[in-house]
């Protein structure tokens, strides 16, 4: 991000902001020069009293908690079920699972040639696995050995057996030496059924039986209630997890995943950004220190280049400190936030030299102050105070790891400005008394100037300064090559009448990649991206997405109140229902559903259950003590009183859910059919928890970004005294990111939290680049023509882009290294501004203004002239209007 350096020019009449600003900062520059080692104490107690709080810093690594929407009809759905329904760890069944968290181990098995798994060595290394599993223990905290029979969920007294290592080991006491799995199911010699759907991906099957797969999965289900049980499995999912990661096979390839993995991911990768922002904070330090270089060693300001990234960092550390102090939860997202605080605070920093520079440098440094803060300030509150604004509409989003994120981000913004004006003011006033004094920049002691230099080599190192004499043609620093560069050879060019057509088709053809990118873009923030990029945790579910994405999500309807099951019209009511959730196109294939009554009604077709007594007793009496039926006791709820059924639920089975947008689709058409049936029902399914943030997302996102706009737009409103400058700027923003938005999608970054984080940033940017390009167009003086003034907007901006575009970049270039979606797309998705930005800003703007730059009011510079003046002098705003006759 960047603020030029523009100087303040308006009309008194709309200067009533301004005015105020440019004197409050011009006083507070001449107390700072004044008293800068009391500021200097002040500021830096403040920042430890409020960085003290980094020892109530909580962190959060709840993946639910941190990527649900807050309040979400999916947990209000939850906490019906769990409270009709709670599951039973006795009669365990995986169907019934209401929560997201089910303490479980998830094993994924394929042969390491990537091709058949049901081979007789495959196999046997898989039974060898599932013995290593069975063999593995864990030592609770009281010192007792925590074995899987003690924590895992049962069936009947026996821990909830997987069906694909039943078969086998039946065909082993068979003493068989196949290794196929029968079709539809298997039928053991008690006459039970084992059905394998689910636990091997789809093959090929030959003469009733599947004798082709590539992946088996096996599944460990273990108690969540009560908690103390739910600590002792979580203590064994982890000792498996360390087990399996030290075993290897010879035939089969195997990834896991336990209740926690997520929840471990977090910790891992805010654990291992910390190297990169080192690299970050190295990389800035560098540029910033040769930024600040000249061939005048006593103009050169290394030491204050470090004082301004030492600012960013004191910024950073404060406001973490506050918001923990606050309870302001920090999370993985959160730790993105130095990387883009350091390069604000970087860019404010190069503001505040380069006001410096511009300053008389015979004057005092009480007077150099004064002028440097009544501009570099005006420039950095603009930034800040759109920044800080952005962050602020943003916080509003449901999804708490986003809100979090904003908050820390913006507070941080708001203390980088304050530490700018005080930290890094009292840190100029020392370099300026330094410079004053003729001292080299590094050693501090006086030296010559270059013209009484000794030797070669002391001008070369150690010359510097004018050693006191004044030279009126040199006041101020000399132009920078790269400024005249824009205004000689660069406004020229992109000004002439074919590179303007050539730059209009070019836009255009922007303009329809970027509409053509918004329409392509995914929604969605997928689980595997919230795991380091080659982690078992990543690979799992990038596993399981490759050889079972034919298995959808199982959904509870849940029938609630007093219903006359044993009706015949009510039963036709029901089966209608079950026919619609079926039937319904928006819900794709239905590969299977659970009914009680359904089976009830065929367990009864020679009894007579005309009334509820005789219905009820045959369902509890008979029905439900059938081993084939025992499990749909978890599905019904009597009233003990009246024998009466309270409630009851069905299941259903989908079958591919291949895309953010169907999976949306089942949640949104499920509970549209609920919503619509003359029944009270309630619909749910764990994978809801997660398919919110796919429903919210796209509103939430637009209605940020539309009050973002508009709340920048009145800033500009406020700060631009031009009404078409200021649409002007909001068209631009809205360019910007469109180009952003598309090139997400081709990028393949989607639309998710982190990206919606990415687009608020784009628009504080976007006003950066594109408000202060146009504010200095209009702020050349009367008469000259628009390409000259764009050529003077050039001058005075172009430099400054290029810096704001270089600390972004090494700000956050470091991110592309690292293994983590978020980080990563954090960072490609701010490049994309940065890149648009200064396409939109040193390009597409100038061609704008010169085709409409006399719909652009240009302000007078006698104005502006005459109250900095007076500022400056220690006057005020008014006497400066009075001697204009405003």
């Amino acid at each position: 991000m960047f603020s030029s350096l523009v100087r303040i020019d308006t009309m008194a009449k709309f200067d009533c902001v301004q005015s105020r600003l440019v004197r409050l900062f011009g006083y507070h520059g001449r107390f700072v020069a004044r008293h800068p080692l009391a500021v200097l104490l002040l500021s830096l107690s403040t920042a430890l009293v409020l960085s003290s709080g980094v020892v109530f810093l909580k962190y959060e690594n709840n993946t639910e908690n941190l990527f649900t929407p807050i309040a979400s009809r999916a947990q209000s759905e939850r906490e019906t079920l769990e409270e009709l329904f709670p599951t039973n760890f006795e009669m365990f069944t995986p169907t019934r699972v209401t929560a997201t968290s089910q303490r479980s181990v998830v094993v994924i098995v394929t042969a390491k040639d990537g091709k058949n798994i049901l081979r007789t060595d495959s196999v046997a290394e898989i039974l060898q696995l599932r013995d290593t599993i069975f063999a593995t223990t864990a030592k609770a905290v009281d010192g007792t050995l925590i074995r899987y029979e003690s924590v895992c969920a049962e069936w009947k007294g026996s821990c909830v057996a997987n069906p694909v290592l039943v078969w086998w080991d039946y065909l082993q006491a068979m003493n068989s030496s196949s290794v196929y799995l029968p079709m539809p199911f298997g039928q053991l010699p008690s006459n039970e059924r084992i059905y394998f759907d689910g636990f091997i991906a789809p093959g090929v099957e030959e003469n009733g039986e599947i004798v082709y797969t590539e992946a088996v999965t096996l599944l460990f289900f273990l108690r969540n209630d009560p908690i103390e049980m739910f600590d002792r499995s979580g203590l064994w999912e982890d000792a498996v997890a360390k087990q399996l990661e030290s075993t290897t096979f010879g035939n089969i390839e195997v990834v896991y995943y336990t209740s926690d993995a997520l929840d471990e991911a977090q910790n891992k990768l805010a654990v291992s950004v910390l190297p990169y922002f080192c690299v970050t904070f190295s990389f800035l330090t560098i540029f910033a220190v040769l930024t600040c270089l000249m061939a005048d060693w006593v103009q050169s300001k290394p030491w204050l280049a470090n004082s301004g990234i030492l600012s960013a960092l004191i910024a950073i550390s404060s406001g973490v400190g506050l918001l923990s102090y606050c309870g302001v939860p920090f999370n993985q997202v959160v730790a993105s936030m130095p990387f883009l605080a350091m390069g604000i605070g970087i860019d404010d920093m190069f503001i505040m030299v380069s006001a410096w520079r511009r300053t008389d440098r015979y004057a005092t440094v009480e007077d150099r102050m004064s002028t440097a803060l009544s501009e570099a300030a005006i420039s950095i509150t603009i930034t800040s105070l759109t920044d800080f604004l952005g962050f602020c509409v943003a916080a509003i989003t449901p999804l708490p790891a986003v809100r979090s994120f904003c908050l820390y981000t913006g507070v941080v913004i708001l203390l980088d400005f304050v530490f700018q004006v005080t930290f890094f003011a009292s840190m100029m006033v020392f370099s300026g008394r330094r410079e004053a004094q003729n001292r080299h920049c590094y050693t501090c002691r006086e030296v010559l100037p270059p013209e009484k230099s000794p030797s070669v080599i002391y001008r070369m190192f150690c010359s510097g300064g004018t050693g006191g004499q004044v030279d009126e043609g040199t006041s101020q620093s000399r132009e920078h090559a790269v400024m005249r560069f824009f205004r000689n050879q660069f406004s020229p060019f992109v000004t002439g009448p074919f590179v303007m057509t050539v730059v209009a088709f070019c836009y255009a053809i922007y303009l329809v990649f970027g509409v053509y990118g918004c329409f392509n873009l995914t929604e969605g923030l997928q689980l595997s991206n919230l795991a380091e990029e080659g982690s078992v945790t990543n690979a799992f579910f990038r596993t399981s997405s490759e050889y079972f994405n034919e298995l959808g999500p199982t959904v509870s309807v849940v029938i609630k109140g007093d219903v006359n099951y044993w009706e015949p019209d009510v039963q036709l009511k029901l089966g209608q229902l079950m026919t619609r959730f079926k039937d319904n196109s928006y819900l794709g294939t239905v590969k299977g559903s659970e009914f009680w009554l359904d089976d009830f009604k065929r367990f009864a077709e020679s009894a007579n259950v005309s009334d509820q007594d005789s219905f009820v007793s045959l369902l509890q009496d008979r029905f439900l003590q059938e081993p084939l039926f025992e499990k749909y006791s978890e599905d019904i709820n009597f009233d003990h009183e009246s024998g009466s059924i309270t409630s009851s639920r069905f299941l259903i089975m989908f079958g591919s859910v291949d895309s953010t947008l169907k999976e949306s689709d089942v949640m949104i058409q499920t509970r549209k059919l609920a919503d619509n049936d003359s029944m009270e029902l309630v619909v749910f399914s764990p994978q809801f928890v997660v398919y919110e943030q796919y429903v919210i997302i796209l509103p939430n996102t637009i209605q940020t970004l539309c009050i973002a706009i508009v709340s920048m737009l009145i800033v500009s409103l406020i700060l631009i005294p031009s009404v078409a400058v200021a649409f002007i700027v909001t068209a631009s923003v809205i360019s910007i990111e469109i180009g952003v938005v598309g090139g997400m999608s081709y990028l393949g970054i989607s639309l998710d939290g982190i990206s919606m984080i990415n687009l608020i940033i784009c628009i504080g940017f976007s006003i950066d680049f594109s408000a202060h390009v146009c504010y200095a167009y209009i702020s050349q003086r009367s008469g000259l023509s628009p390409r000259e003034k764009v050529a003077g907007a050039l001058h005075s901006l172009g430099f400054p882009i290029l810096q704001s575009g270089v600390s972004t970049l090494l700000s956050l270039l470091s991110l592309l290294a690292t293994k983590s979606y978020i980080f990563t797309s954090f960072a490609k998705v701010n490049l994309l501004v940065m890149a648009f930005g200064m396409l939109h800003g040193l390009v597409f703007l100038p061609v704008v203004l010169m085709l409409l730059g006399s719909c652009c009011r240009t302000t007078s510079l006698k104005s502006t002239e005459a109250i900095r003046n007076v500022v400056v002098a220690g006057g005020t705003p008014d006497k400066a209007y009075s001697s204009l006759g405003a």
